[in-house]
């Protein structure tokens, strides 16, 4: 009974309380800061586009609508030439490859290059008869046909225009140049097909073996060829362009 005399006297007092300038201030404030929230969450629940007229809306869906059309065509254009310039580097890096691999065909063809690769060495041993001329060029033509590559003989490069005579004093000329025996052809080829190939009967290692001399076949994963020929120079022929 005390405790509810006691609850009703101090709620007598707050209502009876003078009203001060403090409780004012402290009462504006609070209705201001109640309508700034409930403004910013209405403002986070609404929808810019609901506030546009349905003309208005058309007009913002055609600007998106050109929008990206434009982006969608720029992006056909670029791929294009990326494309087109993608197929450009293509075909002249397929241009530049090729002409480096015409290049170093001609030089080996030629003979002005130093190349390696897998062949033989046949060593031909003279006997008491010389080696003929036109035996050496037997053999220079199963070579050839025998798919060799690259042909030295002694250190003298063997090319398509190479001719061999018979040296008035000892050995052979090889195109001017002079070797003897023993006479050391290192080819870079298939081993396989050109030693068959010398080696057929009535072949050149048999005419070989039939001079007196002694012929010698040795295979390797790896030959090496550092001589090089001296380039022609022609005074009548004209490459065409």
């Amino acid at each position: 009974m005390g405790a509810h005399s006691g609850r009703q006297r101090r709620l007598r007092d707050l209502v009876t309380t003078p009203m001060r300038p403090i409780h004012l201030v402290v009462g504006l404030l609070c209705l201001v800061l109640g309508f700034a929230l409930v403004t910013q969450m209405k403002l986070k629940r609404e929808d810019p586009l609901q506030s546009l007229e349905e003309d208005e809306l058309v007009t913002l869906l055609d600007q998106l609508t050109t929008s990206e059309n434009q982006l969608r065509s720029e992006r056909i254009d670029l791929n294009a030439q990326i494309q087109k310039l993608q197929s450009s580097q293509s075909q002249a890096e397929a241009a530049r490859e090729a002409a480096e691999k015409e290049l170093k065909q001609a030089q080996i063809l030629s003979g002005t290059t130093a190349v390696y690769g897998p062949g033989l060495t046949m060593t031909v041993i003279e006997g008491e008869t010389p080696v003929r001329a036109q035996t050496f060029v037997t053999v220079i033509g199963e070579l050839r046909n025998s798919g060799a590559e690259a042909i030295d003989v002694n250190g003298v490069r063997i090319i398509a225009n190479s001719f061999v005579t018979r040296d008035n004093q000892q050995g052979l000329l090889i195109s001017g140049e002079r070797v003897t025996s023993p006479y050391v052809w290192t080819v870079i080829g298939d081993a396989d097909t050109i030693q068959t190939a010398l080696e057929i009967a009535r072949g050149a290692a048999s005419q070989l073996r039939g001079s007196g001399a002694t012929v010698l076949f040795e295979r390797a994963d790896e030959v090496e060829i550092t001589s090089v020929a001296t380039p022609e120079e022609y005074e009548y022929a004209v490459a065409q362009e």
